[in-house]
């Protein structure tokens, strides 16, 4: 049995226990020992879902997860027992068309944990136990479950800096300091900008965003002066606010071929 964090409507969160379903062939236990919260879980918290998704019945919640190998089944050699591990939430199917291409990530038939997109739902990953696919999970070198949870939305920044393309000499502008946002500048600062400027409305943010390794923020509700002085030097725009605002301010900072 193990305990888990279940959604049933806004606002009614309940801790319940579940039934942990036996390992069989290619699947791990893991005993998760940290987690993070995704925006998407704060919708289900407040809203019952987002967009046109909607709770049609209870759902564990949660899906930035990390923890430790405590069973494996015996055809799994890719892991041992003990492992720190963080868990991929999505299970593609291998099947479809975009799968046998390679494009997993693409998968028409991904099933993601802690949503309520099919009907029943994918149940989520804030359990104390969780039973899994070994290839969803990848043993870091880094031991603290807590940095690991890090990992998925860690992978997003990845993927927005790769998609910028070279970042070696360029200014970069940030726009929203939340979680996102601030790991695109560790990720930007890893691949070799020449200057990380974060914006928000916030302070408290923007001053994680600092300790975390970007040169510049501005809080461009208080200090809108210091972000029109950047017209036309930012090489670089990445836009993690989500505000149409913050996207059409940045754009009139970008140089020529920004």
């Amino acid at each position: 049995m193990s305990q888990a964090l279940v959604i049933h409507a806004p606002h009614d969160l309940r801790i319940e226990t579940r039934d942990v379903p036996p390992l069989t062939s290619g699947e791990v236990r893991v005993r998760v020992e940290a987690g993070g919260i995704c925006g998407s879980d704060l919708h289900y918290y407040h809203h019952g879902g987002f967009g046109a998704v909607r709770l049609k019945h209870p759902m564990v919640l949660g899906h930035e997860i990390a923890g430790r190998i405590i069973e494996k089944a015996p055809d799994v050699s890719s892991l041992e027992i003990g492992d720190t591990v963080a868990v991929n939430p999505g299970l593609a199917c291998g099947q479809c068309l975009q799968c046998r291409a390679g494009r997993v990530n693409h998968c028409s038939d991904m099933r993601f944990y802690g949503s309520a997109m099919r009907n029943p739902h994918v149940d989520g990953a804030f359990q104390q136990e969780l039973v899994c696919k070994a290839r969803q999970c990848v043993a870091g070198r880094q031991k603290r479950p807590a940095a690991l949870a890090l990992a998925e939305p860690f992978a997003v920044a990845l993927h927005a800096v790769s998609r910028a393309g070279a970042l070696m000499g360029k200014t970069l502008l940030v726009t929203g300091a939340g979680p996102i946002g601030t790991l695109v500048a560790i990720a930007a600062r890893l691949n070799g900008a020449k200057e990380v400027i974060v914006t928000d409305i916030l302070a408290e943010p923007l001053a994680v965003a600092l300790r975390a390794g970007a040169d510049r923020v501005i809080n461009s509700r208080e200090d809108p002066e210091a972000l029109a002085s950047l017209e036309r030097s930012v090489d670089v725009l990445i836009e993690c606010s989500g505000n149409e605002q913050a996207l059409r301010g940045a754009l009139d900072l970008m140089s020529p071929c920004g």
